[in-house]
Formats: C-alpha cells, sequence, structure tokens
C-alpha cells in the first residue's frame, strides 16, 4: 500500500536504537512497520541509529506525532537519548511541551524492567506490539493532549504509566500474528548495512519458550510456548520469497529447534527449493536428519550453547550432558560444518574450581577436529535479569576479572571471543536498577558519568526485598521463581513442563485474560 504521509491521521516513526544491520535482523521492527502500515490512517516510517530522519522520506524524528523505540538492549538506551537530543526533542519528558511527539518504547527490556528509562519515555508498551499498538493509537487520537492526559492509558492491558501497575499481554494464537512478507533488506557490500542473515527472509516459526532456563529473561517473560502452524509457515514463506526475492529463510523463534515440525518445516522448506539458516539451537533437539536437512539447504555453521560444566547446566536448569554436547559436534563435524558455542562465567556457585573445569572443558572440545576455524568459543558474564530466578543475584565485576584474565591466559591458542566486562557490569546495572539510574543513564550520555562510578554500583538484593519492576506483571509468579532459585543453589532440576506437567507458574493464564 502507497500512502500519502499528508493524508493519513497520524504519522508514527519505529525507531532502532541500534545499528542498521542489526534492525534489519529484527523481525519484531519488521512486524512493527507491516501491522501499523497495514492501517490506512498510520503512516509508519523506520529510523535508525545513528540517523535521526527516517528511510522513507528523510523526515526528521521531531516532526512525527508519535516516536517509538525499540529497546531490545540496555545498552541501546545511551543511543535513545542521542537520537532524541540530535532531533531536538527534550530528553527528559517532564520538559516537553504539547508540540512534541508523544515517546513510546517496547521490547523485552521495555516489558522486563522500565524504570531506568521511566525519566525519558512517556508510555511503556509490555508484551507483544499486535496486542496492544492499535489501542494505544486509537487512545492516542481521541485526546486532545496526550501527554497531559497520560492517565487515560492505564484502561489498556499492556500498558506500562511509571507508577502504576501494568500486565503483559501476548498474541494468543500465531496464526493470527503478524507475519510480515515485504520485508526490506538493501542490496550492499558495505558491512555496516548487511543484516546478520544477510539476504534471508524471517520467519517467525514460534515465540516464547519453557525450558525454564533460569538465567534466561525472555524465557521467563514470554512464556508459555506458542507455534505458528505448519501449513501457515509455507505459505508465508512462499509469499515472503516472491516478494521479496531472496532465496534463503531465516527461522526465527526463542526455541526454534524445539518447534514440534522442525523436520517436517526444514524438509518441506528445502524441497520448495529454500536454503535455511537459524540463530542459536538447542542441543536437545539436534538430531542426524535435522542436520542433513540444513546442511543440505546451505547451512555451515551451527550455534550451540553448552554455557558451563555439567555441574552449573544444573544450576541453570539446563540438563544438557557432555556426551549429548560430543555427540552434536561430532554429527556436525562429519558433515564438514562449523560449531560456535557460547559459554557463561560468573554463575550461582560457581568457583574457581569450576573456571578451571571449564578451561579444560573447553580445551578438549577444540581437539575435536583438526579444521581450521571450525570451533568458536564466545564467553560472557552472567548478567542478573528481572523477572528470572535469578533475579536477586549479584554481579561481582572483581571476582570476574580475575576469571577473565585466568580465561584469557589459557586458552591463547583457540578461537575465543569474551565480553567486554566494563560493558556486561553497565548491563547489569540497567537491568535490574530503579527509576534513579535514570538520572546515571543522562549523565553518562553527557559525558559526565565515568565507568568507574558504574563500578561502585552493586545490586544485590534478598528474597524479601522490594523488587522495582514489581509493578510489571509478566505472568510468571514470585513464588514460583522464588522456588527455582533455592532448588538452583541446591543443583535441583525442574523437568521441561511440556513432558512432565505444569508447575504452576502462572504464564498461561496471560493465554485466557
Amino acid at each position: 500500500m502507497i500512502k500519502n504521509p499528508r493524508k493519513v491521521d497520524l504519522r508514527f516513526a519505529s525507531c532502532y536504537p541500534n545499528l542498521y544491520k542489526a534492525a534489519m535482523s529484527s523481525l519484531g521492527f519488521h512486524i512493527i512497520y507491516d501491522f501499523l502500515n497495514s492501517r490506512e490512517d498510520i503512516y509508519c516510517e523506520r529510523v535508525v541509529y545513528p540517523y535521526i530522519e527516517s528511510l522513507e522520506s528523510n523526515t526528521k524524528l521531531s516532526e512525527f506525532d508519535i516516536v517509538s523505540f525499540s529497546l531490545q538492549y540496555e545498552q541501546d538506551y545511551f543511543n535513545v537519548l542521542k537520537m532524541l537530543d540530535k532531533s531536538g526533542i527534550n530528553i527528559q519528558k517532564d520538559n516537553r511541551n504539547a508540540d512534541d511527539p508523544f515517546i513510546i518504547a517496547g521490547g523485552p527490556c521495555a516489558s522486563s524492567n522500565p524504570l531506568p528509562m521511566s525519566k525519558f519515555i512517556d508510555l511503556f508498551v509490555i508484551g507483544e506490539a499486535e496486542a496492544v499498538l492499535d489501542e494505544v493509537i486509537d487512545k492516542y487520537m481521541e485526546l486532545d493532549n496526550p501527554k497531559k492526559e497520560i492517565d487515560a492509558f492505564l484502561d489498556i492491558d499492556g500498558v506500562y504509566v511509571p507508577d502504576n501497575p501494568a500486565k503483559m499481554v501476548i498474541v494468543n494464537d500465531m496464526d493470527n500474528a503478524c507475519h510480515p512478507i515485504r520485508q526490506i533488506v538493501p542490496k550492499t557490500d558495505d558491512k555496516r548495512f548487511v543484516p546478520a542473515f544477510k539476504d534471508a527472509f524471517l520467519l517467525g516459526v514460534s515465540r516464547g519458550c519453557t525450558r525454564g532456563c533460569r538465567f534466561c529473561m525472555a524465557g521467563c517473560i514470554y512464556r508459555p510456548r506458542r507455534e505458528t502452524p505448519l501449513k501457515k509457515l509455507f505459505k508465508v514463506a512462499e509469499k515472503g520469497i516472491k516478494a521479496t526475492g531472496f532465496e534463503k529463510v531465516a527461522l526465527i523463534g526463542a526455541d526454534v529447534s524445539g518447534y514440534s515440525k522442525i523436520e517436517e518445516l526444514c524438509e518441506g522448506l528445502l524441497e520448495r527449493g529454500f536454503k535455511i539458516t537459524s540463530p542459536s539451537m538447542r542441543i536437545e533437539s539436534i538430531t542426524e536428519n535435522l542436520l542433513d536437512i540444513l546442511h543440505g539447504s546451505g547451512l555451515k555453521t551451527i550455534t550451540i550453547a553448552p554455557e558451563s560444566t555439567w555441574k552449573l547446566r544444573t544450576v541453570l536448569n539446563k540438563p544438557i550432558t557432555d556426551s549429548d554436547i560430543y555427540k552434536v559436534m561430532e554429527m556436525a563435524f562429519k558433515r564438514n560444518m562449523n560449531v560456535k558455542l557460547y559459554f557463561l562465567v560468573g554463575l550461582p556457585t560457581e568457583t574457581t574450581e569450576d573456571v578451571y573445569k571449564i578451561v579444560e572443558y573447553i580445551k578438549n572440545l577444540n581437539k575435536m577436529t583438526k579444521k581450521k576455524n571450525a570451533i568458536r568459543i564466545s564467553v560472557n558474564s552472567f548478567i542478573p535479569k528481572p523477572h528470572t530466578p535469578f533475579q536477586w543475584e549479584k554481579f561481582d565485576f572483581d571476582d570476574l576479572n580475575v576469571k577473565y584474565d585466568y580465561l584469557n591466559q589459557n586458552l591463547k591458542n583457540i578461537n575465543l571471543k569474551i565480553e567486554d566486562l566494563k560493558g556486561a557490569h553497565i548491563q547489569h546495572v540497567l537491568s535490574v536498577g530503579d527509576v534513579e539510574i535514570g538520572d546515571l543513564i543522562e549523565k553518562t550520555y553527557k559525558k559526565k558519568f565515568k565507568f568507574g562510578e558504574w563500578k561502585n554500583i552493586k545490586i544485590k538484593r534478598d528474597l524479601n526485598d522490594y523488587l522495582p519492576w514489581k509493578n510489571i506483571d509478566v505472568g510468571v509468579g514470585s513464588k514460583f521463581l522464588k522456588n527455582e532459585y533455592q532448588k538452583a543453589l541446591k543443583g535441583d532440576i525442574t523437568p521441561w513442563c511440556e513432558t512432565f506437567g505444569c508447575y504452576e507458574c502462572g504464564a498461561c493464564d496471560k493465554l485466557n485474560s
């Protein structure tokens, strides 16, 4: 649908506060663009950091009615302020006037803990955009001054106005979810603008994950798991390939390889002439047949996440054995495929001895093939996240620094990438901080608050402490999370609910609300 921006009721800027290649790899960003432009009364345009003008018409952010930010990563908060400031929009919401755009934000960070950004954002969307955006926009157009009449939005489920309760909303039926067909990806060799999946059509296989990994925020807040029907996926893929001209399909979902008909899906896509790629796959879901299909479609690298040693995997509620991991890697190498592995350091109950074992474990994995660069290791810091069983845990910068030094010294001949520790600490503070963190975000953006001061912020809460995000109801209850935390410290496993039965975490209530 081609629209005239002068003949619509509302102009909406969908902003991604990270680089273009990240934006174009985000199915959620494509969904918002497609979903809003399906309305005749809205002209939705995209704005991607570090730019402040829209891709469609070169319109400056300050000229839109609504400016929306997709908060996928906490470190992007600083980019939000930069985009607003460069556009001439006051970064503090209380200092804006009626002529300024209405600023909203959504995405996983907004849904889990919006408090650190509440000084800058007028309204937050809690949950999945399709389930709430229509109501938000309809209400906006009813009001004379939405900023002054902000309380009028409180009746909408899925909306958070600071200091008020909010309930998360999700799309119940993936058959009726938004599956964007005309996805836009640039034809260029400039690496700054090439998406992670390159020329690939993003296919929304499923949402939510109920595997129960205790460190995973998305696996908690987006429960329960919802799958797109197989026939629907084939239909969307065929339309998408026809519309975009892409030959490759990227399977997107929180637990892609756990899709109940994953082999049928991949076989069907391969039979239709599509190449297939996928982000990280769960080790227990990978079979010989699935790897044959993916390899046959052109996939050269599989990404898996052992996380740590067996002992700490039980703490994480990820009961994958070492033999499971070795088996999957052997299957990949037999097909001349590469393997990328993710590890976490700084986990609850982790000791120095555990880190020694991780190093030996990585060395053993690296010996499985002599092919150069066939194994790539990525190590990240464990970061406590809201609404997870580990939300009460600490982040120990000094302890992690010692462990990182040991890893670097003892894994020198391995293809190893270790996350920046300073950035991880800032992410921790942004993840579990309260409304006062907004002052630090602003000071840092203005270059008045340096890392040494961030480092002094140490957050560790007891089980009965007040949690800043308590007003955000994501479905998973506090009783369940506390029980999981206590089981984690003992190394007890909670089996997968879809196989062993309901644990009454509360997430499935969202389907009936």
